[in-house]
């Protein structure tokens, strides 16, 4: 972070000034501004006069500046500029445009600028350039140019008085949008907030900078000794001290100026390769270069995932190390085609082993339809029971025989049928009834319900009691049943050998006894199952079959097919044939065939438990079958194709940051589209920059040039061995130009610098 000053005046300013306040501000006396600007720590400077260029004053900056040891070490550099005169509306005032000239502080490039002034030279005081000569003026001059209007309240304002872009153009925002000035220059503070508030509907930020407009040297950052700016502010960016630079934070105000230190402690200060060290900044770090570069390479050794044989042989040509080493807990790697896999597995928002989609318990909902199909087949069961009673009495019958009514020699015993089927109606209560006791033990445990404790204990004795009770009624039947199943075995063992040692007599007499039973038993038989009343089939209540859980700005939910749904007609399909999918119409069955028709994929009647047991089970597969979504803050459903989870990926990541301090990535662009890069993951990015690390490979220029890195690495491979340049997006010397290798070595990328910085580059 720099501060920089780009309004400053000399003594070329002079013929518009009445008050002799520039007479000091000569080449002469150039070291008095260059103490006072060390003093306040600017960096980078500009002497804009009044529609003149001093080349005499440059020459000098320059020659002071590049001295060897330097005195003014905070003062980096000058650029070339001028505050111009001009009208761009014939019908309203004048306006001062700040111009910052790519002069690379080049004495031809000074002339340039002085001697196209000078052939058009204004002499009055209140004489301008009008929008057309301005225009001309700046094409003959032939250099690359940053405009900065004078703007000193609203630009809804066009009262004049101020030289304000707004008292000569009735339109401020369309000169804005369409890239004719760059950046507008306030000097109170309460007008950058009007000024925000103005221009905060524009499609993309506004450069508001700041000029101290100093005239007296000697009394720096104030206009003069008696108009001081009070309320004044140097602006800061994030730049190297050059024209590039400055045209960087114009072109990305919203990265570059004012940002915060980075406050992350931890982070990879870089590594080695053959003794020369890539540094990584404490920021963004973009890896570039061909396919087969090692750009991967460097980001698996980074990360410690060296075991492939081409890694390691990479690695030792190249001579790796690390200047220092980050806790591996403390980096998130992402590596090339993991999100592909992720997304694939539906693991792709898992945190380690854990997902962030709740489990669904679907207990109620399973119990409700269980007990309504056990009900459901019990009354189906009843009614064909009671139609096969009804119907057996025709194959039951006897004619009264006098001769086979006296008694045998033996006692002849019937075990009528059933006698030793006895159903425990209190075995399902008694179980749920133990389960709840058991989980209550269990909860009991628990540090949760501490506090609950003395409640849950009242609960677990009262729930006990009743469980004895039960328990007592069920023992009671379990031993009835027992007993009679001794009987009906020792019954049958009698008659077995009754029927040994009985003559033929005494067979007939006991056959005629039997029939004379069965009778009896059948009419008693179908009298009782008639005379049940069929219990009425209720349909199951609505159940709930959802989990939500809120995490990282973005809401993971989980939910049922059953959810909130009535699953009738559901049952009905699956269970049953088209003609019986109805409650009335499954009443009316009362015969096994009727049942085998009714039944879905069932013929024979043995098939009918069966049939009956998979429908079932295919309806609570279907019923319970889950869908995952994930929803935003304001609950819009973000897609599901793999380019929308990609970008809700790196959205949540880098809103839930909170357990990493480095995050690695191979490829973030891919599956992901241009516009969505620009308008969405560009952002995501931004939001961690001063907080976090970033390195990425990319191939992408959108990822580099639109992102505005704060490092560039471009990696070079020869014959396996890595070499490398790097620096921040401005950055050039004798041998290294990193806008240059952007355009030259990616696909796009001059496309993407030239739309970005829009005037640099256009005499290229």
């Amino acid at each position: 972070m720099i501060k920089f000053d780009l309004h400053i005046h000399s003594i070329a300013s002079n013929y518009k000034e009445d008050k002799n306040i520039v007479d000091d501000s000569t080449t002469a006396n150039i070291r008095t501004l260059l103490t006072k600007l060390n003093e306040n720590q600017v960096a980078l400077f500009s002497i804009t006069d009044h529609n003149r260029f001093n080349i005499e004053l440059y020459e000098e900056i320059n020659k002071i500046l590049s001295a060897p040891h330097c005195e003014y070490e905070h003062v980096k550099a000058v650029l070339a500029g001028v505050e111009f005169d001009v009208k761009i509306d014939e019908a309203m005032e004048k306006c001062h445009i700040i111009t910052i000239f790519d002069s690379k502080n080049d004495v031809a490039n000074y002339k340039k600028i002085n001697d196209e002034i000078n052939k058009n030279l204004l002499t009055d005081k209140d004489a301008y350039y009008n929008k057309e000569s301005f225009e001309q003026l700046l094409y003959s001059i032939g250099l690359n140019t940053i405009l900065i209007a004078c703007q000193r309240k609203d630009i809804n304002n066009h009262n004049g008085h101020h030289n304000s872009l707004s008292d000569s153009s009735d339109d401020v925002e369309e000169i804005i949008k369409v890239g004719y000035i760059n950046a507008l220059e306030y000097q109170k503070p309460k007008v950058q907030g009007i000024l925000i508030d103005n221009l905060k509907e524009l499609p993309s930020p506004v450069s508001l900078v700041t000029g101290s407009d100093c005239h007296m040297w000697s009394c720096y950052p104030d206009h003069d000794c008696i108009n001081r700016n009070a309320d004044f502010y140097h602006s800061k960016a994030k730049i190297l001290p050059t024209f590039k630079g400055l045209l960087m934070a114009i072109t990305s105000p919203e990265t570059r100026f004012n940002c915060r230190e980075n406050n992350n402690v931890l982070y990879l200060k870089g590594i080695k390769i053959g003794g020369e060290e890539i540094p990584f900044k404490n920021g963004i770090n973009a890896i570039i270069g061909e396919n087969g570069s090692g750009k991967s390479t460097l980001l698996k050794f980074i990360n410690n995932k060296t075991n492939d044989a081409f890694v390691k042989d990479i690695i030792k040509k190249s001579q790796m190390d690390h200047i220092n080493t980050v806790d591996l807990t403390k980096v998130k790697y992402i590596g090339q085609g993991d999100i592909i896999n992720k997304f694939n597995n539906k693991t792709l928002f898992a945190s380690g082993s854990e997902s962030n989609f709740k489990e669904l318990d679907d207990t109620e909902f399973m119990e409700k339809y269980k007990q309504f199909a056990e009900l459901l087949k019990d009354n189906i069961s009843i009614r064909i029971r009671q139609k096969t009673a009804l119907d057996s009495l025709k194959n039951h019958y006897i004619k009264y025989n006098p001769d086979l009514e006296e008694k045998n020699y033996y006692i002849n015993i019937i075990c009528q049928d059933g006698f030793d089927s006895i159903r425990n109606v209190h075995d399902d209560p008694l179980k749920k009834l133990r389960k709840i006791i058991q989980d209550l033990k269990v909860i009991k445990s628990e540090g949760y319900f501490v506090e609950y404790l003395e409640d849950i204990t009242i609960a677990e004795s009262s729930l006990t009691k009743a469980y004895k009770k039960i328990k007592t009624k069920w023992s009671i039947i379990e031993i009835e049943s027992k007993v009679k199943n001794i009987i009906h075995s020792c019954i049958t063992e009698y008659s077995i050998k009754v029927s040994e040692n009985s003559t033929s007599k005494d067979k007939e007499i006991k056959d005629y006894a039997d029939k004379k039973q069965r009778l009896i038993g059948a009419i008693i038989k179908t009298i009782d199952l008639n005379s049940k009343e069929v219990a009425s089939i209720t349909v199951p209540e609505i159940c709930m079959g959802s989990s939500k859980n809120a995490k990282g700005g973005f809401c993971f939910n989980r939910e049922a097919n059953y959810n909130n749904t009535l699953m009738l007609e559901s049952f009905m399909n699956i269970m049953f044939n088209k003609d019986y999918n109805s409650l009335t119409a499954i009443t009316q069955i009362n015969t096994n065939s009727e049942f085998v028709s009714a039944l879905r994929n069932c013929s024979i009647e043995s098939d009918i438990q069966s049939k009956w047991d998979t429908n079932y089970q295919k309806f609570i597969n279907e019923a319970t079958q889950i869908k995952e979504y994930i929803t935003d803050g304001a609950d819009k459903h973000i897609g599901n194709t793999l380019g929308e989870m990609s970008l809700s990926f790196f959205k949540y990541y880098t809103q839930d940051s909170e357990e990493w301090n480095v995050l690695i990535i191979d490829q973030p662009e891919d599956n992901i589209s241009n516009n969505n890069i620009s308008n969405q993951l560009i952002k995501y990015f931004n939001s961690i920059r001063d907080t976090k690390q970033l390195i990425f490979v990319t191939h992408n220029p959108l990822l580099v040039v639109n992102l505005d890195v704060d490092n560039v690495i471009y990696i070079h491979n020869d014959d396996k061995s890595i070499t490398f340049k790097s620096g921040c997006l401005e950055y050039e010397d004798e041998t290294t130009d990193i806008l240059q290798i952007i355009a030259d070595n990616m696909d796009g990328g001059k496309e993407s610098i030239e739309k970005r910085l829009k005037v640099y580059g256009k005499n290229n």
